[in-house]
């Protein structure tokens, strides 16, 4: 008789950025390509175009997409977004692929033992952009994505959130708690991802201890959603 085990293997999380409402039609489409499954996260992305943003107009309502699949059922799923026409229009959206080392999965017996981490699964396409991540308390995010777009960010993506840090978190940290915070997701190439970092670390409201922090992840790959291109 088989049991039921847990284990880890590894795999990608494709993070796919669209217009409010799209992101249910989106999961519909990796699911037909093989997904399992997708979580959508609601969020506001920061136009890069100085008239918007002077008319107010620069934020527009975002869903985020978050897909876990295989090394092996991702290129399906990625193709099939990217030729998929409920995907086009003027504002498609963007997708981008992450390494992941271990994706939590449910398994028989006989295929958890297939289901271990090897040296070569970490292996990766050379990364042509970065995802940086700042992590600000409620409020701040605006301002560092200005910092950000003056370094040459074209844009990014703010999704609400709340800490649940504990005494302890603040000795390791140095932080303050706030329950209210901000995650500011920046898609920059390669090249630029040091300067806008850079940019960030000497935003003036980040001078204070505690207000927030900041990392970024090399991106396998990244592409436009639709047949749209950009």
């Amino acid at each position: 008789m088989n049991t039921t085990q847990t284990s880890y293997a590894p795999g990608k999380l494709l993070v796919s950025i669209v217009d409010r409402h799209n992101g249910d039609s989106l999961v519909h489409i990796t699911k037909q390509a093989g997904a399992r499954g997708g979580t959508v996260v609601l969020g506001r992305g920061t136009a890069d175009n100085a008239l918007l943003r002077m008319l107010c107009l620069g934020d527009t309502e975002k869903d985020l997409v978050l897909t876990l699949a295989s090394a092996d059922d991702m290129p399906a799923i990625v193709a099939a977004l990217r030729s998929d026409a409920r995907m086009a229009g003027k504002s498609p959206g963007i997708g981008f692929v992450l390494d992941v080392a271990g994706i939590l999965r449910h398994a028989t017996a006989p295929q958890a033992a297939h289901l271990t981490l090897n040296a070569t699964d970490f292996c990766m396409k050379e990364a042509t952009h970065e995802l940086i991540c700042v992590i600000v308390n409620a409020g701040y995010a605006d301002d560092v994505m200005n910092t950000a777009r003056k370094a040459g960010a074209r844009g990014g993506t703010v999704l609400h959130a709340r800490g649940t840090g504990t005494e302890e978190d603040v000795k390791f940290f140095g932080i303050t708690l706030v329950p209210e915070k901000e995650l500011l997701l920046i898609l920059a190439e390669r090249e630029q991802a040091a300067a806008i970092l850079d940019a960030v670390r000497q935003t003036p409201c980040l001078a204070e201890p505690g207000v927030g922090i900041a990392f970024c992840m090399a991106v396998e790959n990244f592409f436009p959603l639709g047949t749209c291109k950009i």
